[in-house]
């Protein structure tokens, strides 16, 4: 029998606790660490099918229109980078650095969005496929 989400939510709290008091180097840690990660999984799964299917569609766009706008945070080539053919300096350099800084910094936010995506575009497929059947 599948545990409710209110099991689910107690269990994960107090996995939480429990690791809250554990030491970093506790040869106990990575169990529970990935005990509650599964949980976690488990309750989102459980929290996605009971969503409405245009509420799950919206998200996705959400996501979408964020990852765009980072995306449009790159610097394009300016018109020397383009036009200065070969010279001793780089000429994309300046934009080369600029880009990979904003890379960096919004690393950790595009990898969640596009776990969540990836997530949220598994359970829409799974939910029309379990209509068609």
């Amino acid at each position: 029998m599948a545990e409710s989400i209110d099991d689910l939510y107690a269990r994960i709290v107090r996995i939480s606790s429990d690791l809250h008091s554990l030491p970093d180097d506790h040869p106990n840690r990575l169990k529970l660490e990935n005990e509650r990660d599964t949980l976690r999984i488990q309750a989102a799964d459980i929290a996605a099918a009971g969503r409405h299917p245009v509420s799950v569609e919206r998200e996705i766009e959400s996501i979408k229109q964020r990852l765009e706008e980072i995306e449009r945070l790159q610097i394009t080539e300016g018109y020397s980078e383009r036009r200065g053919g070969k010279n001793l300096q780089d000429p994309g350099a300046y934009s080369a650095n600029i880009n990979s800084l904003l890379s960096e910094q919004h690393a950790t936010e595009v990898a969640q969005l596009t776990e969540r995506l990836t997530q949220l575009d598994g359970s829409q497929r799974a939910e029309r496929s379990g209509d068609s059947g």
